[in-house]
């Protein structure tokens, strides 16, 4: 999480993405909505390719994320996962790279340092992957502060911050809560 999504957060946005499906044979996935549990569906894309950026600043990020809870609380859980890609050219290194997430456990908290205007962000533990340039790290984490706001939202960032964005430049936020049923 730290490299991921504080990727997103150092270019403006604190946003998180979530989709998922169903296995064939095995149990539904979680975020495919069986009805069990309440699930939080989280995307974000970024894309900056404008006349506004220098060619070191091209590129994107686009990302999903679920944060399962079997109990049916939207404030804690215990689950979830969640995949990123991004491409990018000069400053943030020259290439794509992939991102696979893996929750144990999450939990709606504020951040106590306020990086995020004290609005709620999903704190969470479990383990990220991260691919580029043929390398892989495995990366644990415990209670991280993941920068993704929890606040249901559907909008591009100029909406949510009143923050306009650079002509060419993209940043669309999406945040459902899907309560079981």
């Amino acid at each position: 999480m730290r490299r991921s999504t504080r990727a997103v957060c150092t270019i403006g946005a604190s946003g998180v993405l979530a989709l998922g499906g169903v296995a064939t044979g095995v149990a539904p996935a979680s975020a495919a909505g069986n009805g069990s549990m309440g699930v939080y569906q989280v995307e974000v894309s970024f894309n900056s390719n404008g006349p506004s950026a220098t060619p070191d600043q091209t590129g994107g990020y686009w990302g999903w994320w679920d944060f399962d809870s079997a109990a049916n609380n939207p404030q804690s859980g215990d689950g979830g996962d969640g995949q990123a890609e991004g491409c990018w050219h000069g400053q943030f290194g020259n290439g794509a790279a992939h991102s696979s997430f893996k929750f144990s456990s999450w939990a709606v908290n504020t951040d106590p340092s306020n990086s995020n205007g004290g609005l709620p962000t999903f704190f969470a533990s479990g383990t990220e992957i991260d691919t580029y340039k043929g390398q892989t790290q495995t990366t644990p984490f415990t209670d991280q502060d993941t920068g993704i706001l929890a606040m249901t939202a559907h909008r591009p960032i100029l909406q949510l911050f009143g923050v306009p964005t650079p002509p060419g430049t993209s940043i669309n936020v999406q945040v459902s809560w899907k309560p079981a049923h």
